[in-house]
């Protein structure tokens, strides 16, 4: 059986982590499985017995393309299909997934263009009706990250809709010490940390939704004592908002690194250092994030033994709690207020960071050092919950079984 997974670029980013995963775990539960990748460009190394296969989403013919290309395919998983990024590709992969009714075609939903405000304008273009970017026929069905979107994707008429979550390879975060006292070495050696600096790192890309202002404001509230964290942000991405982020850090004297480790972090521990090697050397993990597909940050880090502390976001949250780890110690709105508008809630933060007596009402409702305390204690029993339902071999299990059906 050949099994082509269909994804918009292979590079360094999340969602090609999932596909690699996925493939790594499924071969472990059968020899009789080919792999084909397709996408906009391989930046990224993908082992060479999965073949590769390149679109050119820019074209005119996409369609005819994903035709060619899946010719000799029994299955088609199609990567966040209707995100909107190529908003002329949603179209063509449901022309495609409708008159190929002879393939199992499944849309795995990572992010839904309801959530996605820029890419939605610009999808409005040239279609009016949201509903009509999801393929009716019966050789497709739908995964999503969340039981939350699951509920969504039903609100929305379609049927054949099931939850997989992203997987996780246990083994990558087993402990190095000596890889993760040279990443740390590499870290101060090229000016992203000082000596004697405690690590708050928060592994994202610098978007206006991953909130980093309250991750700064977090900072501020640590250091208050004999404390010395740096927080230490990884991915560049939104240069103007890193710019905002940096001056809001320099005005209230809070140690941050914004966009600098992901140089040295790679997916490949021959290549460079690893997400699991940053960890080791971090002393907690931050999520301050307003909305996430999945929320990897949220379950990564028990693995290497860091703490996560910060924020909850219920639609990806309640699923980790329903599995057994334990977030209790995350705040939410009920406790600091939070808005999806990023101009917003800069002023707010700033509005704390500049009253002295509001930081202090806030540090104290806060209490992180009480929540992080409990966070310590929840480490062993996160790691089994998290090594029982996300590790890639019984992920991918889970989506042999929704190949198969």
């Amino acid at each position: 059986m050949k099994i082509l997974f269909i994804h918009y670029f292979c590079k360094k980013d999340g969602v090609t982590r999932v596909v690699l995963n996925n493939i790594k775990g499924l071969a472990v539960h059968s020899n009789d499985l080919e792999f084909i990748f397709a996408g906009g460009c391989f930046e990224f190394p993908i082992p060479e017995e999965i073949e590769k296969r390149y679109i050119d989403w820019d074209a005119e013919d996409i369609l005819s393309q994903l035709q060619k290309i899946s010719q000799d395919a029994d299955v088609v998983i199609i990567e966040n299909p209707t995100v909107g990024i190529f908003p002329r590709a949603t179209l063509a992969f449901k022309e495609f997934s409708e008159k190929n009714l002879d393939k199992k075609i499944i849309y795995r939903i990572h992010d839904l263009i309801d959530d996605r405000l820029p890419l939605l304008e610009n999808f409005k273009k040239i279609i009016a009706n949201l509903d009509d970017i999801y393929p009716k026929s019966e050789n497709v069905s739908f995964l999503t990250l969340t039981s939350f979107d699951k509920i969504r994707l039903i609100n929305k008429g379609l049927k054949n809709v099931s939850v997989l979550p992203n997987s996780i390879i246990i083994s990558d975060f087993e402990s190095d010490k000596v890889r993760s006292f040279n990443l740390r070495k590499t870290f101060e050696e090229n000016g992203i940390i000082n000596s004697g600096e405690r690590i708050l790192v928060y592994p994202v890309r610098v978007l206006k939704r991953k909130n980093i202002e309250e991750a700064i404001l977090l900072t501020k509230i640590l250091n208050q004592g004999e404390e010395n964290y740096r927080l230490v942000v990884t991915i560049p991405f939104e240069e103007d908002y890193a710019n905002e982020i940096e001056n809001l850090a320099r005005t209230y004297n809070v140690p941050c690194s914004i966009g600098k480790a992901s140089e040295y972090i790679s997916f490949d521990k021959k290549e460079k250092y690893t997400i699991a090697d940053l960890f080791l050397i971090s002393d907690l993990v931050v999520s301050t994030s307003v909305q996430e597909g999945f929320g990897l940050a949220f379950i990564e880090p028990w693995l290497s033994g860091t703490p996560v502390i910060g924020r909850k976001i219920l639609s990806v949250t309640e699923d980790f709690e329903e599995n057994g780890i334990d977030l209790s110690h995350l705040y939410d709105n009920s406790i600091l207020h939070n808005s999806k508008d990023s101009k917003e809630r800069m002023s707010n933060i700033t509005a704390v960071l500049s009253n002295p007596e509001k930081f202090k009402q806030l540090s104290e409702k806060l209490d992180i050092s009480h929540r992080i305390k409990k966070a310590k204690l929840a480490i062993d029993r996160n790691k089994i919950a998290i090594e029982k339902h996300y590790d890639h071999i019984n992920v991918a299990k889970q989506l042999l079984n929704q190949i198969m059906s």
